[in-house]
C-alpha cells in the first residue's frame, strides 16, 4: 500500500502543478490578448491556439488526479443510499471494465498521434500529443490504485473504499 500511496502522491503532484501552470498561463495569455486588441501590438497573432492547447493539456494531465480525488461527474441519486461495500464493488468493476480499457485506448491513439507528430512538429503540438499519452497513463495508474484499494477494503484490510470522498459515502457504512 505504501507504493500505491507514493504513486498517488505523484499523480496528485502532477495534477496540481499542471493545473497551476496552465491556468496561470491561460489567464496571462487572455490578458495579453486583451491588451493586444486595445494597443494593437500584433503579439497575440503569434500564438492563436495557445489557450486551446493549454486547456487540452490541463484536462488530460489532470484526469488521474480528478479520479483519485473523486472529482469526476457522477449521478448520486442511487449511490448515496448504497453501502460502502456496494460502492466499492461498483468502483472495482467499473474501473476494471470501463476505466482501464478506456485509458488503454486513449494511450494507444495518443501514442499513434505522438508518433505522427514527429514528421511536422511544432512545440505546441508536441506538448498536446505528449499530454495525450501521459494523461491516460496517469488515469490508468489512478484506476489501478482505486481498484487495489477497493480490493483491500473488501478484504477487510482497509478502513474505507476508494476513491475517498469528503462527503462520507465511502466510510464503511
Amino acid at each position: 500500500m505504501r507504493f500505491l500511496d507514493w504513486i498517488d502522491r505523484g499523480i496528485r503532484g502532477i495534477g496540481v502543478v499542471t493545473a497551476w501552470l496552465t491556468v496561470v498561463a491561460i489567464a496571462a495569455y487572455g490578458a495579453l490578448q486583451m491588451l493586444d486588441r486595445k494597443l494593437q501590438l500584433g503579439v497575440s497573432s503569434y500564438l492563436p491556439d495557445l489557450s486551446t492547447s493549454l486547456l487540452f493539456i490541463l484536462i488530460f494531465l489532470t484526469f488521474g488526479y480528478t479520479y483519485l480525488r473523486d472529482g469526476h461527474v457522477r449521478v448520486d441519486v442511487l449511490r448515496r443510499h448504497w453501502s460502502a461495500h456496494r460502492i466499492a464493488w461498483i468502483e472495482l468493476i467499473g474501473g476494471l471494465f470501463v476505466l482501464l480499457p478506456l485509458a488503454a485506448i486513449l494511450t494507444y491513439y495518443g501514442w499513434d498521434g505522438l508518433m505522427r507528430t514527429t514528421k511536422y512538429a511544432e512545440t505546441q503540438l508536441w506538448a498536446e500529443r505528449i499530454a495525450g499519452v501521459i494523461g491516460p497513463i496517469l488515469l490508468a495508474l489512478a484506476g489501478v490504485i482505486v481498484a487495489l484499494r477497493n480490493i483491500a477494503f473488501l478484504a477487510g484490510k482497509r478502513a474505507q473504499g476508494a476513491p475517498e470522498q469528503s462527503g462520507g459515502l465511502h466510510n464503511g457504512k
